[in-house]
C-alpha cells in the first residue's frame, strides 16, 4: 500500500534526509478502510490516537486528531462526491507512517482532483480544513495514486526527548 503513495525513488518527502547513511530505514505503519463506518472522521480519530499511543507517540495525538478529521472530512465531502451511492462504496483510507524522525498521516480518496487550499471566507461556516492542516503539520501535500485517485499526506515531526519533571522539594 505505501507503494502507492511513494514516487518512483522510493523517497518520500517527508523521508528525506532520515536515517543514517547507509542504513535502511525503519518504518511502522497501519492503515484502516473507512468506507463502511457512520462516521469516519471519529473512526480515524479513535484508529489514529490508538496506533499513536502503541507506538508511544501520545504527544502526537491532539494535534494528529485534528488533522486526520480534515482530511477525512475533505476526502468524504469533496473526494468522494458523486461515488456515495455507486456499488462497491468508495474507498477512503487512513494511513499511519512512523520514521525516526516523523510521522505522516495519509488519506486517500477516489477522486483525481487536486485539493485545494483556499483564502478563508470568514463569514463562511467551512472551508478553513487545509489552513489548519498546514497550520499545525510541519508540511502536507497530495500525490496521485498508481491505481485510481489521490492521497492527502501531512507530515508531522516527532517530539523531542521528553524533558522528565521532577518534584520540588
Amino acid at each position: 500500500m505505501l507503494d502507492h503513495l511513494l514516487p518512483p525513488s522510493g523517497l518520500p518527502p517527508w523521508g528525506v534526509g532520515e536515517g543514517h547513511s547507509g542504513q535502511a530505514q525503519q518504518v511502522q505503519m497501519a492503515a484502516r478502510s473507512l468506507r463502511h463506518g457512520p462516521c469516519p472522521a471519529r473512526t480515524a480519530r479513535e484508529f489514529t490516537a490508538r496506533t499513536l499511543t502503541a507506538w508511544e507517540l501520545e504527544p502526537l495525538i491532539d494535534d494528529t486528531g485534528v488533522v486526520v478529521s480534515e482530511l477525512v472530512t475533505n476526502a468524504v465531502r469533496h473526494g468522494a462526491r458523486g461515488l456515495l451511492h455507486s456499488r462497491p462504496s468508495p474507498d477512503v483510507r487512513i494511513i499511519l507512517c512512523h520514521t525516526e524522525r516523523s510521522m505522516l498521516c495519509a488519506v486517500t480518496d477516489p477522486s483525481e482532483q487536486a485539493p485545494r487550499l483556499r483564502e478563508p471566507d470568514y463569514e463562511a461556516e467551512s472551508g478553513r480544513g487545509l489552513q489548519v492542516v498546514e497550520g499545525i503539520s510541519e508540511m502536507w501535500g497530495w500525490a496521485p495514486l498508481e491505481s485510481r485517485g489521490k492521497a492527502v499526506w501531512a507530515v508531522f515531526a516527532l517530539p523531542s526527548v521528553a524533558r522528565r519533571l521532577e518534584a520540588c522539594r
